[in-house]
């Protein structure tokens, strides 16, 4: 463990890399001047690196300078520290930061819910990566107007997110284009999906997906029922994730059979 002396001399040198290189050394405890000293250093990286640090705990002003950075590293920095509780001001204010990465820090905070204007703003903002994280935040409940829409964005992440929200029932056409969808992400992310019914022809089509992934997916849906034939073929398929769906979906259906007094008329390999 350094000196107090070591650590002064330190955080007080002229090299940047130096006065970083101390922040970053989580060995010591800084006094309450010490971080002042680093939180208003005049390196943005020092800046950075100080809000980073757990060891001690924000004072309401130290935050609020903080969040008004001129650099927006250090504002992200704030905005991922959790040892304060935002104002509807800072919230409000990190939610429109002119940096994107700043913003989704904010979209990612546990700690305020949003107003139904800010949840609708981030829907549509024009970033991809800004709408994709309002679609993983599960705190608000979507329209229908704003279903239809995630599931119908021009990026293929957000849709497939969308897909996997459960706070929406989609509806037939939805589910029809979404299994038809151009993205494999997004058609597996509708057949792992199981508050719906698939018909029969969409069965069949699943199960002869072009991608392997959706192939699986659709394979280990309980709806699906293989023939005799189905069954041997997948169990001898020369692909190794594929063969052990196939022995999970066989394992499933052997237990199916059991309960019903039913023998399979086939089996798993040894």
């Amino acid at each position: 463990m350094p000196t107090t002396q070591e650590i002064e001399k330190g955080l007080s040198s002229h090299d940047i890399l130096t006065r970083i290189k101390w922040a970053e050394r989580m060995d010591w405890t800084p006094t309450p001047e010490q971080v002042e000293r680093g939180l208003t250093d005049e390196n943005c990286i020092v800046r950075q690196t100080w809000a980073g640090r757990e060891d001690f705990h924000s004072t309401p002003e130290q935050v609020e300078r903080g969040l008004q950075d001129r650099d927006l590293d250090v504002r992200r920095a704030w905005a991922v520290r959790m040892d304060f509780t935002p104002t509807p001001e800072q919230i409000e204010r990190g939610l429109t930061d002119d940096s994107l990465g700043v913003r989704i820090s904010w979209i990612r905070r546990t700690d305020f819910t949003p107003t139904p204007e800010q949840v609708e703003r981030g829907l549509t903002s024009i970033d991809e990566w800004a709408r994709a994280t309002w679609a993983e935040r599960m705190d608000w409940t979507p329209t229908p107007e704003q279903a239809e829409r995630g599931l119908t964005d021009t990026d293929a992440h957000v849709r497939e997110l969308w897909v996997k929200r459960t706070d929406h029932t989609p509806t037939y056409k939805q589910i029809e284009r979404g299994l038809t969808d151009q993205d494999w992400g997004v058609r597996q992310a509708w057949a792992e999906r199981l508050d719906w019914t698939p018909t029969p022809e969409q069965i069949e089509k699943g199960v002869n997906d072009i991608h392997q992934k959706v192939r699986i997916a659709w394979i280990l849906r309980p709806e699906f029922q293989p023939t005799h034939t189905q069954m041997q073929d997948g169990l001898q398929h020369n692909d190794l994730e594929v063969r052990r769906a196939w022995e999970m979906k066989a394992r499933h259906m052997q237990q199916s059979y059991i309960e019903d007094s039913w023998d399979a008329t086939w089996s798993l390999p040894l």
